[in-house]
């Protein structure tokens, strides 16, 4: 019982501060599609309050029973900080995900497709490392890269401007400036926008990919779209 007002408490914030800010932005509100959203974060979202409030409990018992014992102090207040960051995450990366579902379902739903010029591409790769307690490597190391393009496009009469981190090093190394690509829109705001791959996979099918890569050999590409 108190899990579902919890629940409910949740979910009349979350949709208050989405409704709010959706409302300054595009004017209107499709609730399905947000109340789908919100319902789908739910479950990694006290999962993770859960394990916040646990570590906060402990650790404030701990340093409660053992206050003035420096060793069970630190212990305990590590615990309860360790708490309060999960506590705080749990709010934020919530919040941040059903931002990015509700704007997809919304592009689904109400986006426009239209063709923009790509004006730049950029590989920002870094090389990542791991160590064993020696500071010896462990492995070779590997590249994670992301994979930028910014395009414009006009939208309404109005000449517009994005970005957008592309998935696949194949459509990436094959791209040039200039080319069209292909994107949808959303109609009421045309600052949320994606690329549309499949359709640009097919543009691009043929064509020889760029040499010499700006990808290293073997690197991973980071999925932030």
């Amino acid at each position: 019982m108190g899990e579902y007002v919890i629940s409910a408490q949740v979910s009349r914030l979350v949709f208050s501060i989405l409704a709010e800010t959706n409302m300054r932005r595009k004017g209107t509100t499709d609730w399905p599609l947000l109340r789908a959203a919100v319902k789908d974060n739910l479950d990694i979202f006290f999962m993770m309050l859960g394990m916040g409030l646990v570590c906060g409990v402990v650790g404030g018992g701990v340093f409660y029973l053992g206050f003035g014992e420096w060793g069970a102090m630190i212990f305990g207040a590590f615990f309860a900080l360790i708490g309060l960051a999960l506590f705080v995450f749990s709010f934020v990366a919530t919040y941040s995900s059903i931002g990015y579902y509700y704007e997809q379902a919304l592009l689904r739903k109400h986006g426009v497709e239209v063709d923009g010029i790509l004006t730049r591409k950029e590989a920002d790769c870094q090389f990542h490392q791991e160590y064993d307690k020696y500071n010896r490597p462990l492995g070779e190391g590997h590249y994670q890269c992301n994979l930028l393009v910014e395009f414009d496009f006009q939208f309404n009469g109005k000449n517009c401007s994005g970005a957008f981190y592309l998935n696949k090093a194949e459509l990436f190394d094959k791209l040039k400036e200039g080319d069209p690509m292909p994107l949808k829109v959303l109609r009421l705001d045309p600052s949320v926008h994606t690329v549309r791959e499949r359709r640009l996979a097919n543009m691009l099918k043929g064509r020889e990919p760029q040499t010499p890569s700006l990808i290293p050999e073997g690197a991973e590409i980071s999925q932030l779209a």
